[in-house]
C-alpha cells in the first residue's frame, strides 16, 4: 500500500492508467517476440565450413520427416500494385524466419516495375507465361514444399485437379501440355518460376558454356541427408567468386562429400542482377554470415523459408 501511495502522490489515476497500458503493451510485444520470432535449432543449422581451400556458408534446413516444419513462399512479382517488399512485410507478420532471398531472373533488376523471366506464376496468378531458355521449372506449393523439373527432360507428373496419373508434361514442346500445367498451377495456387538448373538427380546439369563470369554465388539445393534420409533444404553461399559452373561443381563435391548429401535439385539464386538476402538466428536476430549487398526493400522477387 506504501508504495501504490508513493505512485499516487508522482501520478495522478488517469497518468497510472496510460502507464498501466503501456507497460502492458510492451509486455505483450516482448511475449509476441518470444512467440512467433523463433524457430527450433534442432531443424535449422547456420554454419561457416572451409574445405578444399574454399569457404561455404550453409543454411542447413531439415523439413523435419512428416510434420513438414520448415516451409518456403516466393513471392515472384508485384501483385494488384503492391510492390514484393510490401506483400512479404505483411505476410511475414508473426512468421519465424530463417532466412530471404533473391532467387528468379527479372528483366529490370530492382526497378519496381521489372517483370520475371521465363514462365512465372504467382500464387495461383499468371505473371509471365512465356517459357525461356532456363532448364530449371520450380514449382512452390502452397502447402510450403518445392520441387523442381529439368524441362529438357519433359517428364514432370502432377497430382490433384483432375490430372492423369502418371502423365507426363512436355512444357518446353507441347502447348496442350504447357496450357494445362498452366491450368493445373492456377487451380493448386502454386507458384512457378524458372532459373539456371544446376544440378538434377544428383549429377551436373550446367554446361562449362554456362555464364563465365566471377562472382559471389549463392545455390539452393534440396536432397536427401544419406544418414537419416531426412529431406533436407540448404542455402550454400560461396564469399569467393566464380563463375556459375566453377561454383556449382565444387559445391556439388562438398554437399555429396562433406555434407553426406544426395541432392534432387540445385537451383542458381541469383546475386548478380539483385542481391538481397537477410539470415535469422533462432532468437530472430540478423546473421551476417550471409548477407546481401542490397536491401530487401529493393526487391523484385523474394523466396523465403520459415519454421512452422
Amino acid at each position: 500500500m506504501a508504495l501504490f501511495s508513493l505512485f499516487k502522490n508522482i501520478f495522478n489515476l488517469k497518468e497510472m492508467k496510460k502507464l498501466s497500458f503501456i507497460i502492458l503493451t510492451v509486455i505483450t510485444t516482448l511475449c509476441s517476440f518470444v512467440l512467433f520470432s523463433n524457430y527450433d535449432p534442432k531443424f535449422v543449422e547456420i554454419s561457416s565450413v572451409s574445405d578444399g581451400g574454399y569457404t561455404y556458408n550453409v543454411v542447413y534446413m531439415n523439413r523435419g520427416g512428416s510434420k513438414n516444419r520448415i516451409k518456403a513462399k516466393y513471392f515472384a512479382s508485384k501483385s494488384n500494385g503492391t510492390t514484393v517488399p510490401i506483400r512479404y512485410n505483411s505476410w511475414s507478420q508473426n512468421k519465424n524466419m530463417i532466412v530471404v532471398s533473391s532467387a528468379g531472373y527479372m528483366d529490370n533488376c530492382f526497378d519496381q516495375s521489372a517483370s520475371p523471366v521465363g514462365l512465372t506464376i504467382d500464387n495461383g496468378i499468371v505473371v509471365n507465361r512465356n517459357l525461356a531458355t532456363f532448364d530449371g521449372l520450380l514449382i512452390v506449393y502452397a502447402t510450403g514444399g518445392i520441387v523442381a523439373t529439368d524441362l529438357r527432360k519433359g517428364d514432370l507428373t502432377l497430382q490433384g485437379s483432375g490430372i492423369t496419373p502418371g502423365r507426363k508434361f512436355n512444357i518446353r514442346n507441347s502447348w496442350t501440355d504447357r496450357n494445362d500445367f498452366i491450368k493445373w498451377a492456377q487451380e493448386q495456387e502454386a507458384t512457378v518460376f524458372q532459373t539456371h538448373l544446376l544440378i538434377y538427380k544428383d549429377q551436373l546439369a550446367i554446361g562449362k558454356n554456362a555464364p563465365s563470369d566471377p562472382r559471389e554465388r549463392r545455390f539452393l539445393a534440396v536432397g536427401k541427408d544419406k544418414i537419416s534420409g531426412d529431406l533436407c533444404h540448404v542455402v550454400v553461399n560461396l564469399p569467393e567468386y566464380t563463375s556459375l559452373y566453377n561454383g556449382a561443381f565444387r559445391t556439388k563435391k562438398f554437399l555429396n562429400d562433406t555434407g553426406n548429401m544426395e541432392i534432387t535439385f540445385m537451383i542458381n539464386l541469383d546475386t548478380g542482377c539483385q542481391d538481397v538476402c537477410t539470415l535469422y538466428n533462432k532468437d530472430a536476430s540478423i546473421n551476417t554470415l550471409i548477407k546481401g549487398q542490397s536491401l530487401l526493400g529493393n526487391a523484385v522477387n523474394l523466396l523465403a523459408y520459415y519454421y512452422e
